[in-house]
């Protein structure tokens, strides 16, 4: 029997076990990984840069430059934030090398960002992860398909995103493992048909992997303050109707892992943070007040 218990104690200390026999009292931070979608405009950088806790790695990815935000942060977040970029270099997007030196740049400062957990508690965003996605198809789906189209065969379906995926799970799952909150934002285009654009109907360029991987997904979008739409119509996003002026965001949740029953919940404008967001997540607010100012 001691060997015994020696060695489970042995396993579990290898591979880091939770032993729910010792966790007492109030949870601590209870860290977890969100999928903000939406429309350009919608607020997904506000969301991740303006209210979730410090301290803040921000990696722009292919997105908007993220500096004027940090003017509307208080001098103690605007010190907290620290923000990266990669951009294509030229106006036809990413070259395959300039996509494989940005994925070992993200790599590269996962690894040293993240160390020791100095980022514990804290917030690792990135922006786009659309813009990701694309780079990570160009440098590990793109070669497989241009190879079988030189060899004359058919393409193989999903099968060839294997490679993409495993990286982009790889990836989400090491992050969110760190202790620190992970944000990725997802550009959404319009839907389509055989007629052509659908009014109103939007979806987001995302890896197939990510919607099981995050715990949350956040959908933004736009309504006119006008129309005054408090329920999601056809059309209510693309209102070009004159003099109306003005736009509410709103946010619906769409996945949300310890509760199913919290999908469909709505917020908007200002109660759009993570501070609404986690508390509903961990049942009580977020220790450490002072990190999300």
């Amino acid at each position: 029997m001691k060997e015994g218990i020696t060695l489970s104690e042995d396993v579990r200390s290898k591979y880091g076990a939770v032993d729910g026999s010792k966790l007492n009292g109030a949870p601590p931070i209870l860290p977890f990984s969100i999928s903000v979608e939406g429309q350009e405009g919608t607020g997904k950088s506000q969301f991740g840069l303006l209210t979730c806790p410090t301290p803040i790695v921000h990696i722009n990815f292919g997105d908007r430059d993220a500096t004027a935000f940090l003017y509307d942060m208080s001098e103690d977040r605007r010190s907290k934030t620290t923000l990266y970029s990669f951009a294509p270099s030229g106006p036809d997007g990413w070259t395959r090398a300039e996509a494989k030196q940005s994925l070992l740049g993200l790599s590269d400062i996962a690894k040293s960002e993240l160390a020791d957990n100095k980022l514990a508690g804290g917030t690792f965003i990135l922006d786009s992860g659309s813009s990701w996605w694309d780079s990570v198809q160009e440098v590990y789906v793109a070669p497989l398909e241009e190879e079988r189209d030189a060899e004359g065969k058919k393409r193989s379906g999903g099968l060839i995103y294997g490679k993409g995926n495993l990286v982009v799970s790889g990836v989400v799952s090491w992050i969110k493992n760190q202790g620190c909150f992970f944000v990725l934002t997802h550009q959404k285009s319009q839907s389509w048909d055989s007629q052509g654009p659908i009014p109103g109907q939007y979806k987001a360029r995302i890896n197939s992997k990510v919607p099981y991987l995050v715990e949350i997904r956040l959908d933004l979008r736009l309504e006119c303050v006008s129309c005054a739409v408090k329920s999601p119509i056809v059309g209510e996003q693309d209102c070009r109707k004159q003099g109306h002026i003005g736009r509410n965001h709103v946010a619906r949740i769409i996945k949300f892992g310890r509760s199913t029953a919290l999908i469909g919940v709505e917020f908007s404008n200002s109660d759009i943070s993570f501070s609404n967001i986690y508390s509903l997540y961990a049942r009580g607010d977020f220790p450490g007040q002072e990190r999300l100012v």
